[in-house]
């Protein structure tokens, strides 16, 4: 047996949602009525990015990186990735928002080498100009509402016998944490945890998230979430 943690990206590590902020800057305020119609299930997750992506066009790659390096992250965040590695806890980085800023973000303040799983970003050089192209690695074919699948990534990267532990706060958050053991909730992760009866502790930074991880890691045996169990149980047997 052995703990997995799994971690949102924006507004988890990053104070912001870095993806929808990255599309306002870059394709304009017609975005946010993209995001609208995906809201109200008129289009699906992958629609949302190809149609934010077709409104930024050509994308100006060194104002994009001053922007992104502008985007604060959790200053404890660093910590909770030494306080894994020096444990050998094995965690990976889950997104539903973009590599391309994901790797720029993260090795900007100095964190290399993290396990990350998102939707893939590339900007494409024609004749000097960098032109966008999205895909989905990590999507599930049956499902809309979300383009990579948090689910399935966390499901292949744990054991039977492992503890799951996943870390978010948004609406892409929702479906994992159905699925994990141990849950860290704030904003509207943790209004869905209420709603379902989803035991979480609540955390504002990772200082929370590494005091109450030594508190686990103290117990003998950590304990599975029954509900949890049952729910992965049902997932490999669909397969």
């Amino acid at each position: 047996m052995a703990l997995k943690i799994f971690v949102d990206f924006d507004g988890t590590i990053t104070r912001q949602d870095v993806g929808n902020a990255f599309f306002r800057e870059f394709g304009g305020e017609r975005c946010s009525g993209y995001v609208a119609e995906y809201k109200a299930e008129k289009i699906s997750a992958k629609e949302l990015f190809r149609q934010e992506v077709a409104a930024i066009g050509v994308l100006d790659e060194g104002r994009a990186e001053d922007f992104l390096f502008s985007q604060p992250i959790d200053d404890s965040f660093k910590s909770f990735v030494e306080f894994c590695r020096a444990r050998a806890i094995a965690f990976h980085v889950v997104s539903d928002g973009l590599d391309y800023y994901i790797r720029k973000i993260l090795s900007h303040n100095g964190i290399d080498g993290v396990s990350f799983f998102a939707n893939k970003l590339e900007a494409v050089r024609e004749n000097g100009i960098a032109r966008l192209d999205i895909s989905f690695p990590f999507d599930h074919a049956e499902c809309t509402r979300c383009a990579c699948c948090k689910r399935n990534i966390m499901l292949t990267h744990a054991g039977e016998e492992d503890i799951i532990v996943y870390i978010g706060e948004g609406y892409s958050d929702r479906c994992p944490a159905q699925y994990a053991d141990v849950v860290f909730a704030k904003d509207e992760l943790q209004k869905f945890c209420q709603e379902k009866n989803i035991s979480y502790f609540l955390y504002s930074s990772f200082d929370d998230v590494v005091e109450r991880m030594e508190d686990i890691l103290s117990r003998k045996r950590p304990k599975k979430r029954r509900e949890a169990e049952m729910k992965r149980r049902e997932a490999f047997s669909c397969e």
